[in-house]
């Protein structure tokens, strides 16, 4: 391909107007090293030298971006990015962001003719993803199955109707009401599973897996208090009268009106708090913090503060997708294991860190093939049972 049809076939994608033929044509360019070379080039100078900027370049930038990812996953590909390399600000440094992930899926397809022998170990099957799916406990002791299907009024509790409204989704309809009156529901979502919450005073919650969230079918007055164990993420409705409370393993995050993750699995070393909008306070024994957004607090025995974190990677369950930059194994593993439903083995010591972009909506066979891809790791299903080993 001359460099000239490469440079069209770059301007048509950033000006997001490239059809499915030439995508093809662009994909099939990029397994000859030559051109991979020719058109990364090509790239950098056109992004550096602002040939395609626009009067808001940072957000432009981070539209083609996210215009590849999702190009590429219609494609069916998962983007693999080399281990041990960070990417860092991945969604503002668009130059060196781009690089990495054009890199990626050349590497895809200039190792997919080997996908076919190149599959993890099967004994009896595959294994499906997770989806919408949980158990509603209401406050007489009885249990609701919850899932995608089902719509419509599903109990009374105290002064509130709980609906199911579709889509994985629990909604709460009442009014304010006295201490004396307050009744508890518990929603849990199993081992592959997750599902979404509406409160009664309209905060939404995002459930993941093998998690629970307590909480009161009406809110006092005065303060909104809720549990949770495993990760959820929330969007309080703002009430400034009445501070909206999240107790997760002895960790106690007081929020007025904001947008948070908070990741409190047992299995994880420490309570992740993950602030993306607004401002949370949060409390451990002794010790208390404030957020802005961008910051993480991790609890253990005191109180740790991380700044930048990839709150787009921290998101990626939220959204549907696993993202995993330059991690370990076994914290990858971990989410694998929690939403596919599977006990994970290790058999050997492998200390590499990953990267991976690929939907959770994949077979386990899938997102373990192009761990594999990645180098350095191998996998074994049994069952319900991975093994990994070098």
């Amino acid at each position: 391909m001359e460099q000239a049809r490469l440079k069209a076939l770059l301007q048509r994608h950033l000006d997001n107007s490239l059809p499915p033929e030439e995508l093809k044509e662009l994909i099939a360019a990029l397994q000859q090293d030559t051109h991979q070379n020719t058109f990364l080039q090509e790239l950098q100078q056109a992004l550096a030298g602002g040939a395609y900027a626009t009067p808001t370049d940072a957000e432009r930038k981070d539209v083609i971006f996210r215009n590849i990812l999702q190009k590429a996953e219609e494609q069916e590909v998962a983007l693999l990015l080399p281990p041990a390399k960070r990417r860092i600000s991945l969604w503002k440094a668009a130059v060196a962001a781009m690089v990495i992930i054009l890199a990626g899926v050349a590497a895809y397809f200039t190792l997919s003719h080997r996908l076919a022998g190149h599959r993890p170990a099967l004994a009896h099957g595959d294994v499906q993803p997770g989806g919408n799916k949980a158990r509603l406990l209401l406050a007489d002791g009885s249990y609701v199955t919850l899932d995608s299907t089902n719509k419509g009024a599903l109990a009374q509790q105290g002064n509130a109707t709980v609906l199911q409204t579709g889509g994985g989704q629990l909604a709460y309809n009442g009014s304010n009401t006295n201490d004396k009156d307050i009744v508890y529901n518990t929603v849990f979502t199993p081992r592959g599973g997750q599902f979404r919450i509406v409160l009664p005073d309209g905060t939404k919650v995002w459930l993941n897996a093998a998690s629970s969230l307590r909480f009161p079918t009406t809110f006092p007055a005065n303060e909104r208090r809720v549990e949770v164990n495993g990760e959820a993420y929330f969007e309080v409705a703002q009430r400034e009268s009445s501070p909206f409370k999240v107790m997760a393993r002895g960790t106690e995050v007081t929020v007025l009106g904001t947008h948070f993750n908070v990741n409190a699995y047992t299995d994880e070393a420490s309570v992740n708090t993950t602030l993306l909008e607004g401002r949370v306070r949060v409390a451990h024994q002794a010790h208390a913090v404030t957020l802005v957004p961008g910051q993480q607090a991790q609890v253990k025995e005191d109180i740790r503060i991380l700044e930048q974190i990839d709150t787009d990677a921290l998101l990626a369950w939220k959204n549907g997708r696993f993202s995993c930059n330059d991690i370990p194994l076994e914290a990858i593993m971990r989410q694998i294991s929690r939403w596919y439903d599977v006990q994970v083995v290790f058999k050997d010591n492998i200390t590499d860190t990953y990267s991976i972009e690929i939907s959770r909506d994949v077979p386990l066979s899938k997102l373990l093939q192009f761990l594999e891809l990645s180098g350095g790791v191998h996998f074994e299903v049994n069952e319900k049972t991975i093994i990994v080993k070098k």
